[in-house]
């Protein structure tokens, strides 16, 4: 089976494009800018020019794209259909209220430019893989970090909480991938990678097989396959954010916390790694230090740690390194969670 898969995040998009015959070394795969930073700087350039702005497509991740609208009201108007909107706050009156003038027709006014938001662009891939005699595959699987909709709560706990509600009930990796038919409803982001997938299919005459999962977890599913033995504590050190786990090797999540890079930075992370393992570090610790939470179901013995993740190297933790390029640790993850063991025999790992 051959497997598209894209991770989104903060700072890339990283894509790898399993092919079930080839070594997954020399499958194709790229580092791209992340979606986020290419809308942000399509909307910086054209308030720099003065030209006013229309924001159609989806919801997608915010963070630089987000800031780079706020900057922009500052010196043009911005419009936005709702879907779009949503990227900004979950709230469309607190949108409404930061100067975005939220529309449901394209506006009367001749200088407007459009800017399309949305966090995958099939069209790109598609055109790209074709340059090279590539067809996409049947098999999609797109990882987004999604904070959840939440317009009365904060987004971090209630990212965490809805976490932490799934571990209570069954704490295993793949109950995170969700097939396009099984996506809560308040994963909006999920949600509209599923509607951009609908529309490419539609318009070109298509039908795949969609997955989508956060971010968090094919990257720790990655990471296992250079565990030497388990129970094993995992790091991914992301652009944005940061996760511990500690997981078996059958998947099971034991401990979890997520954080901000950026606060780690300026922490002592070998002492937060310390107090993670062994169940000191408490969720209203996490949150109040700037990050998302922390879920610890079972203290066991970790025999190993690794980290990955562009910023692996902000800890002395092992890099885990199972595909040859720890920047598709996380797309190595989802074809993991998908094919489960056969993967693994077919990676040589």
């Amino acid at each position: 089976m051959d497997i598209f898969t894209l991770d989104v995040g903060t700072g890339t998009q990283d894509f790898l494009l399993f092919r079930e015959k080839e070594n997954v070394r020399n499958c194709p795969k790229a580092i791209m800018p992340s979606p986020t930073r290419i809308v942000a700087e399509n909307v910086r350039k054209l308030a720099e020019q003065g030209k006013n702005i229309l924001l159609t497509g989806y919801t997608m991740g915010g963070g630089p794209c987000s800031k780079a609208i706020r900057d922009a009201l500052k010196k043009v108007r911005v419009y936005a259909f709702e879907k779009p909107a949503l990227t900004v706050n979950d709230d469309l009156d607190a949108v409404r209220g930061e100067g975005v003038e939220i529309v449901s027709e394209r506006p009367d006014d001749s200088g407007i430019v459009e800017v399309r938001m949305g966090d995958v662009n099939l069209e790109v891939y598609s055109s790209m893989l074709s340059m090279f005699g590539i067809d996409l595959p049947e098999t999609l699987v797109v990882a987004v970090q999604d904070h959840g909709f939440s317009p009365n709560e904060s987004n971090r706990r209630f990212r965490f909480r809805i976490f932490e509600r799934v571990l209570k009930k069954r704490p295993y990796l793949d109950s995170f991938l969700y097939s396009r038919k099984d996506i809560p409803d308040f994963y909006n982001r999920m949600k509209a990678v599923a509607e951009s997938t609908e529309d490419f299919e539609m318009e070109n005459g298509v039908s795949f097989n969609l997955h989508v999962i956060d971010t968090v977890f094919p990257a720790i599913a990655g990471a296992m396959m250079d565990v030497r033995e388990f129970p094993a504590m995992i790091a991914n050190f992301g652009n944005g954010h940061t996760i511990f786990a500690v997981v078996g090797r059958d998947g099971r999540i034991y401990s979890m916390m997520e954080h901000h890079t950026a606060i780690l930075r300026k922490m002592d992370i070998d002492g937060l790694i310390r107090d993670f393992v062994s169940g000191k570090l408490t969720n209203d610790d996490v949150f109040h230090q700037g990050g998302h939470g922390a879920f610890i179901g079972e203290i066991v013995e970790v025999r190993d740690f690794v980290a990955t993740g562009p910023n692996s190297s902000l800890s002395s933790l092992r890099t885990a390194n199972p595909v040859g390029d720890v920047m598709v640790v996380g797309n190595a993850g989802m074809v993991k969670l998908l094919m489960g063991d056969e993967f693994l025999k077919l990676a040589g790992v």
